[in-house]
């Protein structure tokens, strides 16, 4: 498959809608943005029956064509150029809520880009995601390039931590796991075997494919005998995992510091962060209330007892091959 046939079979997948109705969150976030919205992704657990959970909701991301006369609080117009994206939960009644992620088409063009300053938003599109709602066909086009950019900029990131001989869907499985990598999560153990069973057909024709690409370009593995190979040495080497290093240090640290944003812009944060360790972890933690007014103050000593619980974390290595060539159970229900 040449470049142009991968990002088409890249462009259908990510126009396949997902199978839920989602249409009363898209209706509401775009009574609420207006044609500001060029255009609106589904993402997450909920686009697969082999991801999703019973306590899956719906994830979005929302790209607006500037923040100008976005937002209704100068917080979070203030907020807006620093650390994107803004994060926003939404709740339509008590048994239908999502959380959406809204950033400008400017940076969003920028963090799916060689320039993207941490892995959020390249990590998050570097998986299949589904464009939802387009405001026209050049939105759609712009959109859609971005998904097929960041998927492309996912194999250098990955292959500065390859190291010895390696096959491709051992490749494919660290590209999935580099966004875990770059993020301290509630959920430090791996998603990516069940990320990677739920679209395998689409990874192992995506991946290896622009792994051969860069390979033809750069030279930086060369392939014997249906294995990869690192090929550079010494100092060349050394410093692209260096780099590859600072980068997920630097997206963990630029994570960290997104966590007083969320404290503006969703409410109920510390509620929806105990909820989530609680039904992930089954860890209850009693919070103060003074810790509950100033988590980011005062909360340090629950965080600790999660980093020593294991609760939380980055999974830095990639799943063993031999951890997808199990059938993933689908949840109950789904």
């Amino acid at each position: 498959m040449s470049l142009e046939e991968i990002q088409k079979r890249v462009d259908e997948r990510t126009l396949t809608q997902p199978a839920q109705d989602i249409s009363p969150f898209v209706d509401r976030i775009l009574q609420t943005y207006g044609r500001k919205v060029l255009g609106i992704f589904m993402y997450g657990s909920m686009l697969s029956e082999v991801t999703k959970t019973s306590t899956s909701f719906p994830d979005f991301f929302v790209v607006t064509d500037g923040y100008r006369r976005v937002f209704k609080k100068a917080s979070h117009w203030a907020w807006a150029p620093f650390l994107p994206p803004h994060i926003f939960h939404l709740h339509l009644d008590p048994q239908r809520q999502c959380k959406y992620n809204l950033v400008s088409l400017r940076r969003f063009r920028r963090e799916t880009s060689a320039r993207a300053k941490d892995i959020y938003i390249l990590g998050r599109f570097g998986k299949r995601v589904s464009l939802v709602f387009a405001r026209d066909e050049q939105a759609r086009r712009a959109l859609l390039d971005c998904c097929f950019s960041a998927m492309c900029n996912v194999v250098p990131w990955t292959l500065r931590g390859m190291q010895g001989s390696f096959d491709e869907v051992e490749f494919t499985l660290a590209c999935l796991n580099l966004s875990y990598a770059g993020e301290t999560r509630v959920e430090a153990t791996s998603k990516v075997p069940k990320l990677f069973s739920s679209e395998k057909d689409f990874y192992l024709q995506v991946y290896p494919r622009l792994l051969k690409d860069h390979a033809e370009r750069h030279g930086w593995v060369k392939q014997d005998d249906g294995k990869w190979q690192v090929v550079q040495r010494g100092l060349g080497l050394w410093l692209r995992r260096k780099r590859l290093g600072w980068f997920l240090k630097t997206s963990r640290i630029r994570g960290i510091l997104r966590w007083p944003k969320f404290l503006v812009t969703v409410e109920g944060w510390v509620d929806i962060i105990l909820a989530k360790i609680e039904r992930t972890k089954g860890i209850k933690l009693a919070v103060t209330p003074r810790q509950r007014r100033h988590p980011l103050i005062f909360g340090w000593p629950h965080l600790f007892r999660l980093i020593k619980a294991g609760a939380i974390g980055s999974p830095k290595n990639p799943p063993d091959k031999k951890a997808v060539e199990k059938k993933p159970d689908i949840p109950a229900g789904s």
